[in-house]
């Protein structure tokens, strides 16, 4: 009875062979696609995406295009319609409302009656920064709304 145990003791400790995995095929030389195709294939995604995003901007710029014509023609109509109407390029200062915001309404009105014109109705303004002083300058910082108020101008006025 000894021998049996030692047979199966021989048995179990004994490592079992290791299980055949299949070698990986190599692929087939004729469909391995290489270096060139696959440069090829990214050249041609790549001018196939150019093309679409040029037709989807042409077809933008001509719907904006569309919409400038017919906003033209409808400030042109608006303009034509009115009788004696011009428009004045010269500069008043817009004053400030008692809100504190500018009151470019008045200017234009005052800048058409100076011309002449009954009333008008501000088209362009320009604002700008005026220093009473160049102490910022000096201490090398940037001025402050006291030392430099922004002033807003009337350029253009649609005047009758």
């Amino acid at each position: 009875m000894p021998l049996i145990a030692g047979s199966v003791f021989s048995q179990e400790s004994r490592p079992e062979p290791p299980a055949a995995v299949p070698a990986p095929t190599p692929p087939d030389p004729a469909s391995q696609p290489g270096f060139i195709d696959a440069m090829g294939r990214w050249l041609e995604q790549g001018a196939a995406k150019l093309k679409t995003d040029m037709e989807n901007a042409q077809e933008t710029l001509g719907k904006f295009g569309t919409q400038a014509r017919e906003a033209t023609k409808e400030a042109t109509g608006a303009v034509i319609g009115l009788p004696n109407a011009r428009i004045v390029i010269a500069r008043e200062q817009c004053i400030t409302a008692t809100n504190g915001a500018p009151d470019c309404h008045a200017a234009a009105a005052t800048l058409c009656r100076g011309k002449g014109f009954a009333t008008g109705k501000s088209l362009d303004t320009v604002s700008e920064q005026k220093c009473n002083t160049g102490r910022f300058l000096l201490e090398g910082r940037s001025p402050n709304n006291s030392e430099c108020p922004t002033h807003i101008f009337v350029t253009r006025a649609m005047c009758q």
